[in-house]
């Protein structure tokens, strides 16, 4: 009966034009170009992306920072929060949240979580407190953290720390990350196979109420053309980083494309303590060297745009009056001459495959242009969280990959790409001087003036080999009833879900 009468609502609903509904499914299946290293959002060292778009799924932050503009702060595990002086920030929990493992969550708790972040110096989690040192539990449900100097971004950063529970020191920092991770998020661990994929499931007893669907599964696919076949075979539900050249049949037929404008910069960063990079000339002659516009044109396809400096529209910094490097191969020839190579030079250049729209062929479209100069570039295949783990630990050679996506507040990215372990002396200072001064301006449009004044100073020093910022492209199973829906200060930050409430 049961099964007639739902035949009978599919056909009337046809009838009448409205649409016939998708059949719930109980688990989606999402395919990454590459794999987390660690579910430890404590871990010491770097957080690869990847590894933090699983997290999220799993554990809540303080705050949460969503919102088209991203500036919409909205609780999470804090209820309420206020900034009683302009060093102190003092935040009353949600009461009745539980962990996966059933222990309610108190202050300890988030002062554990801080305390874990701040003996851990040079790790992600450590760089989101900036100028924080010291938390202190005031009651069961309200903690208090005191900075040395203003921090403005604080709620921001914050609301990428995610909370973990004080038995993860009986667990163990390793089978934390790969066995055991416990958070109060919608989504619980069920099991990671490595190489193969990530499985969670729905927490019942979510604060904010069960989500939708009841498994979520996290494939891990290097290839983007396979994960384009996988969608459109049915065997996952979304992808992220689908082929360009595919995007326009992923737009047809059972399959659609989610495009979400200006997400993420990709940067190359220079090792400039390595010769000949050293030398401003050298790293203005390769930023002239590559044509932007054609490889935007061609291989992106109108999905970015190309760029001089390392802010996009929507973060505290960009100028609009910073143009990209013209594409002048002469002019570079003539600075790599006065700079004491007139024949060009060999580098290397770490670069990630399949992980984010074209990343592989626009390496190798400007590592040909720079050949054209004289420049001969040896590209590097390397697993996305080594790049990441080799820029924060500044252990690489020549020129490297990275990226970040749009946030609300600069200070986190700053840090991230202008620390001073991979600039000279002289760059080091100027530097460390307007990060500090971005980071610690309480006013909004003056703390905008500092990024951009830093803005300028990298474009004017090539600290970078700029090409392009870039919009995400996600494709889906037409339908299924997912909508992009990103959340913790960040566009690239996506939550693969229906929440009860948003």
């Amino acid at each position: 009966m049961r099964k007639k009468a739902a035949i009978v609502v599919i056909l009337v609903l046809a009838v009448l034009g409205l649409g016939v509904p998708a059949m719930a499914k109980d688990q989606w299946v999402i395919a990454f170009g590459d794999e987390p290293f660690t579910l430890n959002p404590a871990n010491k060292g770097a957080l690869a992306a990847v590894s933090d778009y699983v997290q999220i799924q799993m554990f809540d932050a303080l705050v949460d920072v969503t919102g088209s503009d991203l500036l919409a702060l909205k609780p999470m595990l804090a209820e309420r929060w206020e900034n009683p002086t302009p060093t102190t920030w003092r935040f009353h929990l949600r009461r009745g949240v539980k962990f996966h493992n059933g222990d309610p969550l108190t202050a300890e708790d988030v002062k554990f979580t801080i305390d874990l972040a701040l003996a851990n110096k040079g790790s992600t989690q450590n760089s989101y407190l900036g100028s924080t040192e010291s938390v202190r539990v005031l009651d069961p449900y309200t903690v208090e953290l005191v900075t040395k100097t203003p921090f403005p971004p604080l709620l921001t950063n914050i609301s990428r720390l995610h909370i973990v529970p004080r038995v993860y020191e009986k667990i163990g920092a390793e089978a934390f990350g790969t066995k055991q991770p416990i958070g109060t998020g919608p989504y619980r661990f069920v099991e990671w196979q490595r190489g193969q994929h990530i499985v969670l499931e729905a927490n019942p007893d979510y604060w904010g109420g069960p989500p939708t669907p009841r498994r979520l599964m996290f494939r891990f696919i290097a290839d983007p053309s396979t994960r384009a076949a996988e969608l459109k075979a049915g065997g996952v539900d979304i992808i992220t980083g689908p082929p360009v050249a595919q995007l326009k049949e992923l737009a047809t037929g059972d399959t659609a494309i989610v495009t979400v404008p200006a997400v993420r910069v990709i940067a190359y960063p220079f090792n400039t303590l390595q010769k000949p990079l050293g030398d401003v000339r050298v790293r203005r002659a390769l930023n002239l060297a590559v044509d932007r516009e054609t490889i935007v044109k061609t291989l992106l396809q109108g999905y970015g745009k190309p760029t001089g400096q390392p802010f996009i529209p929507g973060w505290l910094g960009y100028d609009p009056e910073i143009k990209p490097f013209p594409y002048d191969p002469a002019q570079a020839r003539k600075l790599l001459a006065e700079a004491g190579y007139p024949s060009g030079f060999e580098i290397p250049w770490n670069i990630s495959t399949g992980v984010f729209l074209a990343d592989k062929e626009i390496a190798e479209a400007a590592s040909a242009m720079l050949g054209q100069v004289g420049v001969r570039v040896r590209l590097v295949p390397t697993e996305r969280a080594k790049i990441q783990k080799d820029l924060q630990a500044a252990t690489f050679d020549g020129i490297t990959a990275g990226q970040w996506g749009t946030t609300a507040e600069s200070d986190v990215m700053a840090k991230w790409f202008f620390r001073p372990k991979i600039f000279t002396p002289e760059l080091e200072g100027k530097l460390a001087q307007l990060v500090a001064a971005g980071s610690s301006e309480v006013d909004r449009t003056r703390r905008a003036a500092i990024w951009s004044e830093l803005s300028r100073f990298a474009h004017d020093e090539a600290l970078w080999l700029y090409i392009h910022y870039q919009d995400e492209a996600i494709a889906k199973r037409r339908d299924l009833p997912w909508q992009y829906w990103a959340g913790r200060g960040s566009k690239g930050y996506v939550y693969y879900y229906i929440p009860s409430a948003r």
